[in-house]
């Protein structure tokens, strides 16, 4: 093909994104969404942090974000709460705090809104088809020297484009058509059981949207601790509560074996978790009842090893996906936008008047190549540390909860753990062709500080990292010594 097309399948965040991306940069696409709405309600929420927002506000869309909470300003206050529903400790003025730090604070609401925003923010409208289930992609003829694609829709409609993304989820059909092209036409190039073996799901969730739920105190959030479950309560706007409750599965579950649930076992989940805790005087059940919207889900955690073949990448949970504690599944999918779209604008840039006509199946490969090299370390610390602080809060190693959140959290104080919250945020992509809107902040990213070869940020925050690991250090000394002298009375609590 000679122009330049995106054929992008699903119509969720990441594909929503993009589609933003692409239109800011002038790029052609089409949106194909197999559902009859843009913005179903699912009852799913979205948590944007500092990775995300930063690169939304690039594209325009931080003020719109903004408005939801016009009314009522994102909970700034984290309780963290034993199993029996008491307080273990508080972190305030988590938000505010993040904001004066590092820009940008936490915002958490109706995914749904999300994606309406991303919807009107387009211009070109005409390019989000609705309805139009993608079952097959080919690679057109050109004997290796981009040839495109062809993406085929269970509807009989065909869509040709320069290359196609998969932005379908867990169970991407982009993904099954990638594998089956480079089983045919490049034997090995996945590895055939990886879906099978590194494909793990250790929890399932239960998570909906509650409205106007009597009593409930606005302006906090809570995160509950439990014996192989955990849960995250988060006050939203419009008097909305969402909540996760997450259960440990008796083993591990790979691939094909990872189990779906129906209505009726969600029911049954309800029901069994009903009593169960969540703050001293709300229980998980209080909550649940009053749910406008949920659903209970198995948690899919994996970074895959190759994303792309020849014309087609997936990006977003079709390549890389968390378990929701740490809330970086859409923000993650964000990033690997950017670095995709960072990708072609330099490919372009090095092609001269050409620019990104004509592409030859190397040229795309090596810009798909480029994204995934960019993101897939990133990707993969992330699921990591969102699978660990899930085990942390379920209590797989109980000693270690322990030490951890009763002990070493309180000794290192707010200031220390809202920095390290905000650490994971400092690595994170942006559009490198999109200037930056001014945010007043104290510490600067890596890539702001590589721009102005500030060797003196970098090493403030050197000094500042190791005072804290050094009060880490002290923190777990003396956590052991409490811990042997009240291990009689732990065990009994």
């Amino acid at each position: 093909m000679s122009e330049f097309k995106v054929i992008i399948a699903g119509g969720g965040v990441t594909a929503l994104v993009l589609a933003n991306m692409l239109e800011m940069h002038g790029m052609d696409y089409v949106v194909l969404e197999s559902h009859s709405a843009i913005a179903p309600q699912v009852g799913a929420s979205i948590g944007l942090f500092i990775n995300g927002l930063r690169i939304l506000d690039q594209m325009g869309l931080f003020e719109s974000i903004q408005a939801i909470f016009a009314d009522a300003p994102p909970s700034d206050t984290m309780h963290m709460r034993r199993p029996d529903g008491t307080i273990i400790s508080s972190l305030t003025e988590r938000s505010s705090q993040l904001e004066k730090r590092y820009g940008y604070g936490l915002y958490f609401f109706d995914r749904q809104q999300l994606l309406q925003i991303l919807y009107d923010n387009l211009k070109h409208k005409d390019r989000v088809l609705l309805k139009k289930k993608v079952s097959d992609i080919k690679l057109a003829p050109g004997g290796g020297g981009g040839g495109g694609v062809t993406v085929h829709c269970t509807d009989g409609t065909v869509f040709a484009g320069t290359i196609a993304v998969g932005a379908d989820g867990v169970h991407s059909i982009v993904r099954a058509a990638m594998r089956r092209l480079a089983a045919a036409l490049e034997p090995g190039y996945f590895d055939a059981a990886e879906a099978e073996t590194e494909v793990v799901c250790h929890y399932r969730c239960s998570f909906g949207i509650a409205k106007h739920v009597p009593g409930w105190q606005k302006g906090a959030d809570h995160t509950v601790t439990g014996h192989g479950r955990s849960q995250l309560i988060v006050t939203g706007p419009q008097d909305k509560v969402y909540w996760f409750l997450c259960d440990r599965l008796p083993e591990p579950r790979y691939g094909s074996d990872i189990p779906s649930y129906s209505r009726e076992d969600e029911a049954r989940f309800a029901e069994r978790n009903y009593d169960l805790p969540v703050t001293e005087e709300f229980t998980f059940g209080q909550i649940y009842e009053h749910g406008t919207v949920s659903a209970l889900t198995p948690l899919h955690e994996y970074v895959y090893k190759k994303w792309f073949f020849r014309e087609i990448i997936t990006l977003g949970d079709s390549a890389h996906k968390p378990n929701p504690m740490g809330g970086q599944g859409a923000n993650g999918a964000i990033e690997s936008c950017a670095e995709l779209l960072n990708a072609f604008v330099r490919l372009g840039a090095s092609r001269g008047e050409r620019k990104l006509e004509g592409l030859s199946t190397a040229e795309i490969t090596r810009a798909f190549a480029e994204t995934q090299a960019r993101r897939e370390a990133r990707a993969q610390q992330l699921v990591r540390e969102s699978h660990e602080l899930q085990s942390l809060l379920a209590s797989e190693s109980p000693l270690k909860t322990k030490l951890v959140l009763h002990y070493i959290s309180p000794i290192l104080g707010q200031k220390v753990l809202l920095g390290r919250l905000g650490k994971k945020f400092l690595g994170a992509s942006r559009l490198d062709s999109v200037p930056l809107p001014y945010r007043p902040k104290e510490v600067l990213f890596d890539d702001e500080r590589a721009e102005r070869g500030d060797r003196d940020s970098a090493a403030v925050k050197g000094l500042v990292w190791g005072g804290a690991v050094g009060a880490l250090g002290v923190g777990i000394v003396l956590a052991v010594k409490t811990y042997q002298l009240w291990r009689p009375h732990l065990t009994a609590n």
